[in-house]
């Protein structure tokens, strides 16, 4: 009997983790039918921290009440009246956590140890509108998959608090959304066809299963279960749209075959995709991990650009200023200069009656404000003024320190996601509202 419950035990692990990994690049695209102007959310992370002092500083001054950019985020300048940095806030759950686990926590504000994990706010929104479009979200990351619990490829966590793995396929990620090739679009349904037999074969050991099992594990695989019955429900979903007709998107431009060995132009790619995929109405909701705690090809990116050292080795040394704060200020500068050009894409582009970032807030941020020191995140809001975001403004909360969460309820209730509490806030923030 003991052998038996073991195969069906594997089965139902396989079954379940086959469906998972598929999911991300089965979805097909299409536009909402509905005619409001979209409310959008993109949450971008760099691990580690950033360069905070000196004239390489990531902070801007604010100078007769406008922001004033230092040399790494220079290229904001432009868009100066449309940002909002904020100081002082952090997830209280995180602050004595390891110092490599709170890319974890970023957009969830729980600890990565703690048996019960909130999920994270682009996914709150997405269960509320992302039945509006064709990808409730994209989660995405420079080096892809999951991580380890702790060391966290991707930002964004599901209802049960587990993580979903962020892609870095962008030919992937751009056929799935935009190719209409019939060969293409037959494999796609094929491996639907294949995911829901998979479901089928656990849901039918089920009961079998559940007979066998104690009290306690009854109540964990029904939980379990119930996620399988959303991903089944999922599957039904991307049938329904399988038939409608793609966005017609062309490639020209897109550096679909960019990796690691060319960052600029793989990040530059990736920007273009959520562009598109928001122009479209394809999602309203992304996350991206620019630069996760990990030891990668990409966190060697800055030798690859001169300055000597890995992004972990520049973010440590960086405490000691001079030359070593400096190098890490070119590496921000690095990542600034590519999402200023994706805040301008989105401030050129006419919508309603303004342009797609008056209705799209950006996070931009870590959970460092050094490295491995995790209080005092370093925040940045760019776009949003038609959900009510007031711009323009530096808030440092000093003292007086809401957690995190708070910020985080209050975008959701801006994205008139109607909720009255996320994670461990205390309330919404006026300060960053009209």
């Amino acid at each position: 009997m003991a052998k038996r419950t073991e195969i069906h035990r594997r089965t139902f692990l396989r079954g379940t983790g086959g469906v998972a990994l598929s999911l991300p690049l089965l979805e097909c695209m299409a536009q909402d039918p509905e005619s409001e102007v979209p409310r959008r959310f993109l949450g971008l992370y760099v691990g580690h921290g950033f360069a905070l002092h000196g004239d390489w500083g990531w902070y801007p001054n604010l100078v007769d009440g406008e922001l004033r950019f230092g040399k790494s985020m220079a290229a904001f300048a432009p868009h100066a009246k449309r940002i909002t940095v904020v100081k002082g806030l952090e997830h209280p759950q995180c602050v004595s956590a390891g110092g490599h686990s709170t890319a974890d926590s970023f957009l969830t504000g729980s600890n990565p140890s703690t048996a019960v994990k909130s999920p994270s706010i682009d996914q709150v929104a997405a269960m509320t509108h992302g039945h509006k479009t064709r990808y409730p979200c994209l989660v995405l990351g420079n080096e892809g998959g999951l991580g380890g619990e702790g060391r966290s490829n991707t930002l964004s966590y599901n209802q049960f608090g587990r993580g979903i793995p962020s892609t870095n396929d962008l030919r992937g990620l751009y056929d799935a959304m935009f190719n209409s090739d019939p060969a293409l679009r037959k494999k796609q349904r094929q491996r639907l066809g294949k995911d829901q037999r998979r479901v089928d074969r656990v849901l039918e050991s089920y009961g079998e299963m559940k007979q066998q099992i104690g009290r306690d594990d009854s109540r964990k695989l029904e939980h379990y279960m119930h996620a399988l019955r959303e991903v089944e429900q999922e599957i039904e979903r991307m049938e329904r749209w399988a038939v409608m007709p793609k966005p017609q998107v062309p490639a020209d431009g897109l550096a679909l075959n960019a990796s690691v060995e060319d960052p600029g132009a793989f990040i530059r790619t990736m920007y273009s995709l959520i562009y598109l995929a928001f122009k479209t109405d394809s999602t309203r909701y992304a996350t991206y991990m620019l630069q996760s705690m990990n030891s990668s090809k990409w966190d060697n990116i800055p030798i690859a650009l001169g300055l000597g050292g890995t992004h972990h080795v520049l973010a440590h040394n960086a405490v000691q200023g001079g030359g070593h704060l400096e190098k890490l200020g070119k590496y921000d500068k690095f990542q600034a200069d590519l999402l200023a050009e994706f805040i301008t894409k989105l401030a050129n582009t006419p919508e309603g009656d303004g342009t797609m970032l008056d209705s799209t807030v950006v996070l931009y941020g870590s959970s460092n404000s050094q490295t491995h020191v995790n209080t005092d995140y370093p925040l940045m809001l760019v776009g949003g003024e038609k959900l009510g975001l007031r711009q323009g403004d530096l808030h440092d909360f000093g003292e007086k320190t809401p957690p995190l969460s708070s910020l985080y309820l209050t975008l959701l209730q801006a994205l008139n996601v109607p909720t009255r509490q996320f994670s461990d806030s205390s309330g919404t923030l006026s300060e960053v509202m009209v």
